[in-house]
Formats: structure tokens, C-alpha cells, sequence
């Protein structure tokens, strides 16, 4: 299973470094590498919120669609539907998650947390993907998802 990593980042943030999303990967690596430095540790509070359990567990149980089941097993997380399945762990006020690929968390996870969760960026841990999650656009009148990643 591949592991990733959800950030909140905080508006101003996320507006100045949309199109520089190397950047904020690149700081938020240093970041997990170094986090008791008093320079990158200012810096990570400037530019993250935090993520709460009880917050985000409420709010995948009310976004839920139907055909989508979302429960908790002590500090875990679990969304399930058919043959699809995430573990979703908040850890340090960041949201960490296991699936088989990141299809998987783009048609379970993610359109349950952009009404809340305007900026969010995903961060793979042991694999190079990277990028926004973005509001789901309107083109030609289809629906579409949109997940900037870069390797």
C-alpha cells in the first residue's frame, strides 16, 4: 500500500504557492526530516492548520455519500465501499492515509473533504507524488477532479 500525507495549509499560503507546489513539497520534506529546528518549526505553524480527529472523522461521516462507509476503531479511520478501502490516521495535525493508489483516495476520500477543507496539499511518504487537491471544476458540463501532481 502506498502512504500519504494530507496538509491543511492555510489560505494566504495556498494562494501565494499554488503553481510552486515543488516548493511547499520540498519545505514540508525539510520539515519532517528536521521538525525540532526552531526556523522550519515556525515556519510549518505559519503555514499549516491543523487537523483535528474529532473534526475530520464528523465530517467524512456526514459527507459520506450512500454507497460509502466511513467508521472509527479507536484513532483510526476507515472508509470502505465495494471493493475500495482507506486507513486514514491524524497524526501531529496532519491527516495520513493508506490505499493501494491514489485513484482510490481521489474517488473515496476527496470530494468528501472540499466543502471544509478548501486547500489541502497531498504529499506521497514512500512514493515521489505530490500536488493540490482541488475543488471539483465544471467543464462542458462534466464534473471533473483535479489533482495537480508532479514527480
Amino acid at each position: 500500500m502506498n502512504e500519504y500525507s494530507i496538509y491543511w495549509i492555510k489560505e494566504e499560503v495556498a494562494n501565494r504557492y499554488f503553481h510552486k507546489s515543488d516548493i511547499l513539497m520540498r519545505f514540508l520534506k525539510e520539515y519532517e526530516a528536521n521538525p525540532v529546528r526552531n526556523d522550519l518549526k515556525a515556519q510549518y505553524r505559519y503555514v499549516t492548520r491543523q487537523i483535528s480527529f474529532p473534526r475530520i472523522y464528523s465530517h467524512l461521516k456526514k459527507h459520506a455519500p450512500d454507497n460509502i462507509t466511513v467508521y472509527s476503531v479507536g484513532k483510526l479511520i476507515y472508509i470502505y465501499r465495494k471493493n475500495q478501502f482507506m486507513l486514514l490516521q491524524v497524526e501531529n495535525g496532519i491527516l495520513n492515509f493508506r490505499c493501494q493508489n491514489l485513484q482510490e483516495a481521489v474517488m473515496l476520500l476527496f470530494p468528501m473533504l472540499y466543502s471544509s477543507y478548501p486547500n489541502l496539499f497531498v504529499q506521497g511518504k514512500n512514493i515521489n507524488d505530490y500536488g493540490w487537491i482541488s475543488p471539483i471544476t465544471q467543464k462542458n458540463n462534466d464534473r471533473t477532479q483535479v489533482l495537480y501532481s508532479y514527480r
